[in-house]
């Protein structure tokens, strides 16, 4: 039984089943399956987690046992590769800017938010004062459009 193994199991329904042992540790993910696959599913993780000889073959087994095929492969350790590198130039290093990107501070939300005040102040006592009511809106298109051609 190989030390470093991937086993991916696939079932007709599309539902799958993969445990990567590597180094010791077992990892597993599960997608699409029905509560009785889950059971097994869990059943061969158990087994999987010991380690014993046979224990894969026996996962094998019971995963084919409800329609899942198995496929088996040994992870070997990657080949080393050194490079070399790269000259950096002082001119290709560009300076980042490493704080939040915020706007600049402005008075215009805060004389949108009393424009909008004066506005439903109105609303609330509508028949005696509509005129407030229209400065309001008045007032509320003048700050919007002052916020939105704002200078940055």
């Amino acid at each position: 039984m190989p030390e470093n193994y991937e086993v991916i199991y696939t079932h007709p329904s599309g539902a799958t089943a993969t445990f990567i042992r590597q180094d010791g540790e077992l990892d597993a993910l599960a997608k699409g399956l029905d509560a009785g696959q889950f059971w097994v599913f869990k059943n061969v993780k158990a087994l999987l987690v010991r380690n014993d000889q046979g224990d894969l073959e026996e996962s094998n087994r019971l995963m084919a046992g409800i329609g899942f095929t198995a496929l088996v492969r040994e992870i070997v350790a990657p080949i080393q590769v050194e490079v070399a590198p790269q000259p950096v130039y002082a001119g290709a290093i560009e300076e980042q800017h490493t704080g939040p990107h915020l706007p600049h501070p402005s008075y215009w939300p805060l004389l949108l938010s009393i424009a909008a005040l004066i506005t439903f102040s109105g609303f609330l006592v509508l028949p005696t004062t509509l005129l407030v009511t229209g400065v309001g809106l008045v007032l509320v298109f003048i700050c919007m459009v002052g916020f939105g051609l704002e200078q940055l």
